[in-house]
């Protein structure tokens, strides 16, 4: 989040738009309106129920009237390009789902992690589809499993072929965000 705050202050200063992929509750896009009051977000989810609780989050919190609540899968639901695309993503592989605590199975719904085989389903689709609607300059910031820097980064390269991918760590010193910006 504060990656996101940092690159649209840096490449967008005004009227910055954003859109948030698999808002679930709304949190990034909510923490986003308030910290730039000049984005409009576009908050994505193929959960109408995620959205119903992002929607009284929004207004919870003032910011409904700039975040725009979209359903439906990924970037489809987009109205525009974006100068700015933030997705949280199911991320979770096989492998780890077998060892999520029942903190996590018993609250978050299967759909909300299960990233497939590897974890990388849903980013794999995601980057299909992000030039359409990403504008010249923009940027992109993945969340992602500790374990896969490198796979996101390597699929990243094959998609934007002059940009500065790299992954950023959490306060834990795991990997947790790989980010997608152009060169200057």
């Amino acid at each position: 989040m504060e990656t996101a705050i940092d690159l649209s202050g840096r490449f967008f200063p005004q009227n910055c738009l954003i859109a948030d992929i698999g808002t679930g509750c709304g949190a990034i896009s909510i923490a986003l309106a308030v910290n730039l009051n000049r984005a409009r977000i576009y908050a994505t989810d193929i959960s109408a129920a995620a959205l119903d609780i992002a929607g009284n989050n929004c207004r919870q919190f003032g910011v409904d009237d700039r975040v725009i609540l979209l359903d439906g899968d990924l970037l489809g639901p987009l109205p525009e390009p974006v100068h700015l695309i933030v997705a949280n993503l199911p991320y979770i592989s096989k492998e780890e789902r077998a060892e999520l605590s029942p903190e996590i199975t018993g609250f978050e719904p299967m759909i909300a992690i299960d990233g497939g085989d590897d974890g990388l389903r849903f980013i794999e689709r995601l980057l299909s589809q992000v030039k359409s609607y990403l504008l010249p300059g923009g940027v992109v910031l993945f969340e992602i499993g500790h374990r896969q820097g490198q796979s996101v980064c390597d699929m990243a390269r094959a998609v934007f072929l002059d940009a500065e991918i790299a992954v950023i760590t959490d306060l834990g010193g795991l990997n947790r965000v790989v980010s997608v910006v152009p060169r200057a």
